[in-house]
């Protein structure tokens, strides 16, 4: 996914900015909250001054308290999915700063006045799975792909891609490449997959922009006509971000509907350019969905160092909390997985390079394997 973050300061702090046309750019003082809590990592015996807190746990994991401030303007019963990538631009800008200082990237946690988001935002028991004839081929699919992105329709009025292209690509119409290279894995071993996405030629009669090239919640329509549960949840229709919200939320709704297994979600990342290399994020307090995380990295790594070109690619292994919608909503283990960071020369090249793609697509399939067959059970490491 790319993550809203540009460079702010020559010092490497950042500040959330819109990079989905129609959105409001956060507040500067994200920056401000990005050097409090690397502050007090630098130095957690300090008092802490402020309204941001940080606190470390004998795993190594942070929380932070960031108060209400930054609840004060969301409107709704919902998480919109701007505030999930405003929190996650924070979050990363954190493991970066981290990681440049040669201390391990943390894992984050946020808390809001003591409590987690989801308080402020509790979500209703997921629908039954409903019967319907549309959906009989993909009736008990076993892995469920999502491709990140794509056009969606804001304000009701123009058509925008919900990423901007840097360095050659557009994240919306590169992710379906890895996304359509997996299933073909996956086809080898006779695994069931679905996409989330269409991967039809033909023009969207509304948007005119080629099928494939849509976002999820308008293949989640045409599917489910009847279901706008599925492909139009976002309650609050008054904003111009609601059908970009209704596209986050599609993803895992329609893998829930279909009964899939596990849900792989493809993305590429945004930072300053020296970012580099992948990761991935999983729901906070899911086990199943860190260790599917775990084992998909370490054979990603394995796979990809196989491509001379690539021995050296940064693959980190371990994947840390995070907090969307497309992880939040799913009901089987699920994965959001950031292949490389489109902001970087070198990363962007790889991400448009079908051996490099093949490469991450024959780990993905060893990945999954080695999921259903155990690998990572109980905590233990895969690989290191």
């Amino acid at each position: 996914m790319s993550n809203p973050l540009f460079p702010l300061l020559s010092a490497g702090l950042f500040c959330v900015v819109a990079t989905v046309q129609g959105a409001t750019a956060a507040p500067a003082d994200d920056a401000g909250i990005v050097a409090a809590i690397v502050q007090q990592m630098e130095r957690p015996l300090a008092p802490s001054t402020g309204t941001v807190r940080a606190s470390t746990a004998a795993d190594g994991s942070w929380t932070v308290e960031l108060g209400s401030r930054l609840l004060a303007d969301v409107r709704g019963p919902q998480i919109p999915a701007e505030l999930d990538a405003r929190l996650q631009a924070i979050r990363l800008a954190v493991m970066l700063r981290r990681e440049q200082q040669g201390a391990m990237p943390p894992s984050l946690e946020f808390r809001f006045n003591g409590h987690r988001l989801e308080h402020y935002f509790p979500s209703p028991p997921a629908r039954p799975r409903a019967h319907n004839p549309l959906d009989e081929a993909a009736s008990g699919v076993d892995v469920f792909i999502s491709a990140s992105h794509g056009w969606y329709l804001h304000g009701g009025t123009t058509w925008y891609l919900q990423r901007p292209p840097t360095n050659g690509m557009i994240e919306d119409l590169v992710t379906p490449q890895f996304a359509q290279k997996f299933a073909d894995a996956l086809d080898g071993k006779k695994v069931r997959w679905a996409f989330s996405r269409s991967v039809e030629t033909a023009l969207h009669p509304v948007a005119g922009k080629p099928w494939w090239q849509m976002a999820a919640r308008y293949h989640a329509q045409a599917l489910y006509p009847d279901r706008p549960d599925i492909w139009q949840s976002y309650a609050d229709r008054s904003t111009p971000l609601r059908e970009y919200n209704d596209d986050i939320r599609s993803r895992p709704l329609m893998a829930n509907e279909v009964g899939a297994g596990v849900l792989v979600h493809l993305h590429t990342n945004a930072a300053d350019p020296l970012a580099t290399g992948m990761m991935a994020f999983h729901q906070s307090g899911r086990s199943e969905d860190q260790r599917l995380g775990h084992v998909l990295l370490c054979k990603m790594r394995d796979a990809i160092r196989q491509v001379p070109a690539y021995a050296d690619y940064r693959v980190r292994v371990q994947p840390s909390t995070g907090n969307f919608g497309e992880i939040r909503l799913a009901l089987a283990p699920s994965i959001l997985i950031e292949l490389g960071f489109h902001t970087n020369p070198q990363d962007a090249a790889a991400l448009q390079d079908p051996q490099f793609q093949a490469a991450v697509a024959e780990g993905l399939r060893e990945g999954y394997d080695a999921f259903q067959q155990g690998g990572g059970a109980g905590g233990e490491r895969v690989c290191q």
